[in-house]
């Protein structure tokens, strides 16, 4: 389902004739970029393209992701999830290259050095015992080269029941079984305590490239030698080793695929993957895949650190959310299942809207997903991990964004009708029963949407006003017009948690928790009580589907702008998380653009040579860089862009059916942050604002850029010295 298109063909053509220069974005990409501790927690190992497994090193000291570029490496899992916080998910299957035996973390762990990243490939010397290890990708299967020195004791050890932080996620009945006459091991059962809670199955098969010398198991701590079978219960510790004759320095490769099916799936992915050991030869098919992932959007390559930033951004757009079509216990063949959703409260923003640009297909395939999952459960949670559905409640229903999105977008290829029962249902059975009643989440609901107690009163009522707006949209576009104008009222839902007595920093009014009574929680507008991750000030931005609304009650245009440029000046916008991502282009709906470009620029420096300011969250942080490249920021939920100017001088978006869409930045480039003028295919455009329908038709955006604030797009309300304090760096 991957690439439907002759994807290689349509962006070199279409690349040419645009005149972009060939250089080749793998080269480009940097997995170390967002390693670094804060700085996105990324995962230094390779995958494909949305590809199921994701095998990478991890640590003795794990975050969530399973590794710390500072501590040592434990061995190599093969399941991980990108960019994340919170609960740890995965770390499956730990393969671990030692002289002599080890069966838990402490005793795996070792120093590194000579560590290199690419798209296709991680190495890595593990200094303790001077062993060299080397990961190259298949969709659903690895291929791993480890080069022992001399020793008479060189093993391979797998770990059949360890997670990321946990000695054992068994849950069930957990088997393994060795092949001493062919160097495979396979196994696999039943496993939980991911971040979305609920019970997995997944399974193994990995061979090496010669006959192993020595085998056995360990079950606990009781490792049994000349053993070749054995099995575990509910958090029990189980695994396998091979040993090998490295008398003289001598590389055993090893191949190893995961299926969430069975056993028998998992070496079919095996023997279809990588039917040979010719390393060179996966990694160059895994480059391909990169090459025309990566193709997709390209820009001039002549910045110094601009192409290692953008693709490196790039890059980490296109590993969440993983296809597993085929591979999900529950699920038809045939059946799109797209997994790893950790959250859409992250990704919907962002992420979503721009595969819609350049993987429609993608976004098509998601969509179809839901809607089995909603078949299968009655709903399709926010978060999807591990084939079950996550009732997380961070915000509200995520999905009927996305989906809303894509209608607004005329992504084709969907159900609308039974898209919009899946919304509809979630609108009558999905949002909490008091906010359906009566207009907001109180203070005192827990647990009626989700299961983790992150639904708050402030956050949760925002939230699922703009759910009913995505609603009422779709509802009105397929003429069903009673329950658009029942929806389109829900979605002023959000005035009812708006405290107009709450002031800080001279600003009076913001949303805050509301009790049953009908009492305002009274908090600060600074406190974190009311709200997921977040604040009064960073959720009041929030009602994006009703800015006159918000305008009106923040007391008018000129006091919703200076109040806006106190947030940015003093801290209270939030740049390192997802609910303040759309805040700054609120500055093009009420006349300054010059402000959104500047906005946008103190976004955009939150991002250096190591990585993005907060977790990558599903390409959340990185797909939010694109745009800010781009000069261009979806409001996801409907067709809009809204401009602040690019920061390159040509980007242009390979699209379906060999068209591009160019993006020209005259000027662009540091310290050139604001729009002068702006043209569409030749002729002015006078408003801060595109839409979809502008891009998918193809053509050239083109931009001319300046040290200075202008008037451009301003309808007349321009003033130089009013401009020059308002840009002041703060």
């Amino acid at each position: 389902m991957l690439f439907e298109r002759p994807w290689g063909l349509v962006v070199v053509i279409a690349l040419a004739a645009a005149g972009v220069r060939a250089a080749d974005p793998v080269d480009l990409v940097d997995p170390m970029y967002g390693v670094a501790a804060g700085r996105g927690t990324c995962i230094p190992g390779p995958c494909l393209p949305n590809g199921s497994i994701h095998p990478s090193p991890d640590t003795l000291k794990p975050s969530p992701n399973g590794y710390v570029r500072t501590e040592p490496i434990v061995g190599f899992s093969q399941l991980h999830c990108q960019g994340t916080g919170g609960v740890p998910s995965y770390g499956n299957f730990l393969l671990t290259p030692l002289l002599g035996m080890a069966t838990d973390d402490a005793g795996r762990a070792s120093p590194k050095a000579q560590e290199s990243a690419t798209c296709t490939s991680y190495r890595v010397q593990l200094t303790r015992h001077d062993i060299a290890c080397e990961i190259i990708p298949a969709r659903h299967s690895a291929l791993y080269r480890f080069t022992f020195p001399a020793s008479d004791d060189a093993r391979l050890t797998l770990d059949a029941a360890r997670k990321i932080g946990k000695p054992s996620a068994i849950t069930g009945d957990v088997d393994i079984h060795i092949d001493p006459a062919t160097g495979t091991i396979t196994g696999g059962g039943h496993y939980g305590g991911n971040w979305s809670s609920g019970p997995y199955t997944l399974y193994f098969c990995a061979c090496t490239s010669e006959k192993p010398t020595g085998h056995g198991v360990w079950n606990k701590d009781v490792v049994s030698d000349g053993v070749a079978t054995a099995s575990a219960t509910v958090q029990g510790r189980l695994g396998a080793y091979l040993r090998f004759d490295t008398r003289t320095q001598h590389t055993v490769n090893l191949k190893l695929a995961v299926s969430f099916t069975s056993v028998a799936q998992a070496r079919s992915y095996l023997e279809q993957e990588i039917p040979a050991w010719d390393a060179a030869a996966l990694q160059a098919a895994a480059r391909v895949q990169w090459q025309k992932a990566l193709s997709l959007v390209q820009i001039d390559a002549a910045a110094a650190t601009e192409p290692r930033r953008f693709y490196s951004a790039l890059y980490h757009t296109q590993i969440h959310p993983r296809d597993r079509t085929g591979d999900m216990p529950g699920f038809a063949a045939g059946t799109p299942v797209w997994d790893d959703q950790y959250t859409l409260w992250d990704s919907w923003k962002t992420q979503y809207p721009l595969q819609a640009i350049i993987r429609p297909d993608l976004v098509r395939d998601n969509i179809n997903c839901f809607l089995t999952r909603f078949a299968h459960s009655g709903f399709a949670a926010t978060a999807f991990i591990n084939g079950t559905e996550g009732r997380v409640g961070q915000g509200g229903d995520e999905v009927d964004n996305v989906v809303a999105d894509a209608y607004a977008k005329g992504i084709p290829g969907v159900d609308w009708q039974a898209a919009y029962a899946m919304l509809r249902s979630d609108a009558e059975t999905r949002r909490t029963p008091y906010y359906r009643e009566h207009g907001w989440v109180p203070v005192e609901v827990k647990g009626e949407h989700e299961d983790t107690g992150r639904m708050h009163s402030g956050s949760g009522t925002a939230a699922m006003a703009y759910d009913d707006f995505c609603v009422s949209q779709v509802a009105a576009g397929l003429g069903k017009t009673a329950d658009a104008q029942r929806y389109a009222a829900r979605a002023a839902n959000w005035r009812n948690v708006w405290d107009k007595s709450l002031e800080d920093g001279g600003f009076t009014g913001f949303l805050s928790g509301r009790h049953k009574d009908g009492r305002f929680s009274g908090k600060a507008p600074t406190a974190l009580n009311d709200y997921y991750e977040g604040n009064a000030w960073i959720y009041s931005y929030t009602v994006v589907h009703d800015v006159p609304g918000m305008v009106e009650l923040m007391g008018g245009k000129d006091k919703f702008i200076a109040r806006l440029l106190f947030a940015l000046g003093h801290n209270r916008i939030d740049f390192t998380n997802e609910p303040s991502f759309q805040t700054v282009w609120l500055f093009d709906l009420v006349g300054r653009p010059y402000l959104a470009s500047y906005g946008a620029d103190l976004l955009r420096r939150q991002y250096d040579d190591a990585g993005c300011p907060g977790d990558e969250d599903d390409g959340a942080m990185s797909s939010l860089y694109v745009f800010l490249d781009a000069g261009f920021f979806p409001f996801a939920g409907t067709d809009a862009y809204y401009l602040h100017g690019p920061r390159v001088g040509q980007m242009v978006f390979a699209l379906p059916g060999g068209k591009t869409f160019t993006v020209l930045g005259r000027n662009a480039g540091d310290g050139q942050p604001y729009i002068q003028s702006v043209t569409l295919n030749g002729k002015p455009l006078d408003v801060p604002v595109i839409h979809h329908r502008d891009i998918v038709a193809g053509g050239t955006l083109e931009f001319v850029m300046g040290a200075k604030p202008s008037a451009w797009g301003c309808g007349g309300d321009f003033d130089t010295a009013r401009a020059a304090r308002e840009t002041e760096t703060k």
